[in-house]
């Protein structure tokens, strides 16, 4: 019995707050599987392959994405859900057609595909996202705030329409000013990044963490992007580094939010991918895009005739004392991607039909 709550038409929500969460492109494969020994053994893909063997590998999967990603499965995996494992009937996809990041995080965003998104190019977003809406309902105005590595995400949340807190790629922090975040401006033109459009995820992370002490957000959304552009580059043990650097940054994030009395027990944890990557052939990895998408952005490319197969692939995990501990979510159905947004919404205490009644429905087998 619930002694006390947020009041939401019939039902009692016992949080009042989300942390949303989403890393680029990290594959479903490394979090149900562990490590990809195919993949540490071809040199082409793995200069430190014996580092990272020693640090996350084990010949038992459990064992070993425990130790990729201990805090996913020490205490999201027991508190909480998952949902992305193929290898247990337990499959998640995009439903947008293109399998690729601006299209993912717009259907993460606002619930729904829109096909005229099919670039990646710096275009405002026509659809207002769900943070977006948020920042204009009762109790939400000024209390949404976005942190991204990579410098479209201002486009994606179309902040000259929107007017939200967006700060991303290597943007300084402006909202406000104090020691940690002088400092963090500086050593962020002084630090080298490997991209010219994604910034290191440190410091997406903590002006992120620095955002949430002073100005206590309900919504607040982090894209980590690291992952993504190390399997582009082909460096399979910096991605796995990246991806145990963003298991890390949650473990840290959730202990930040258990240290305040505003958050304790009153915040939901909500975590997704934006695509999934290939598998086979070994080269795939690196590379995401359906059919439709080769197609279109490069009609030339050899051996990508089918698209990636496999990058539609995706998973996410949710946490708090709105979730329920299922572990596992084991269907013969398939969750899809445009379901998190409504999921968001109904964890916060909303009707998602009052933001829009054609996204996808929210996840009631999660849901307490």
């Amino acid at each position: 019995m619930l002694v006390s709550g947020v009041v939401c038409g019939s039902e009692i929500r016992a949080a009042e707050n989300v942390i949303w969460v989403t890393a680029d492109g990290i594959r479903w494969q490394e979090v149900f599987r562990g490590l990809d020994n195919r993949l540490l053994e071809d040199e082409r893909f793995a200069e430190d392959a014996e580092v990272v063997r020693t640090d996350y590998g084990h010949k038992n999967a459990v064992e070993g994405r425990a130790r990729l990603m201990p805090f996913l499965w020490n205490t999201v995996a027991q508190q909480g859900a998952l949902i992305g494992d193929v290898d247990h009937n337990s499959s998640m996809q995009v439903s947008n057609g293109w399998y690729f990041s601006y299209p993912g995080y717009n259907e993460i965003l606002t619930g729904k595909a829109d096909s005229r998104i099919n670039s990646n190019d710096k275009i405002p977003n026509a659809n207002i996202t769900v943070p977006e809406w948020l920042n204009q309902q009762p109790g939400f105005r000024g209390k949404v705030g976005v942190f991204g590595s990579w410098d479209v995400f201002p486009f994606i949340l179309n902040v000259e329409r929107s007017g939200l807190d967006v700060n991303a790629g290597f943007e300084p922090f402006r909202f406000f000013n104090n020691p940690g975040v002088h400092l963090m401006n500086r050593l962020q033109t002084q630090t080298h990044s490997p991209w010219r459009n994604v910034r290191l995820d440190v410091y997406t992370h903590n002006f992120a963490l620095e955002y949430l002490r002073e100005r206590k957000p309900r919504l607040l959304y982090i894209a980590y992007g690291e992952s993504d552009d190390f399997a582009h580059q082909g460096r399979y043990d910096h991605y796995i580094e990246a991806t145990h650097r963003f298991d890390a940054f949650i473990e840290d994030l959730w202990a930040t939010v258990q240290s305040m009395p505003e958050y304790r027990d009153n915040t939901n944890l909500v975590i997704l991918t934006d695509h999934g990557r290939g598998e086979l052939p070994l080269e795939m990895w690196q590379h995401h895009a359906s059919k439709r998408a080769v197609e279109k952005l490069m009609p030339d490319a050899q051996g990508f005739e089918n698209g990636v197969v496999g990058s539609e692939f995706i998973w996410m995990a949710a946490m708090g004392p709105d979730v329920k501990a299922t572990g596992l979510l084991q269907s013969e159905q398939v969750v899809y991607q445009n379901q998190a947004a409504a999921t968001v919404l109904s964890l916060l205490g909303l009707d998602y039909r009052k933001y829009d009644e054609e996204i996808g429905k929210p996840l009631r087998e999660i849901l307490k």
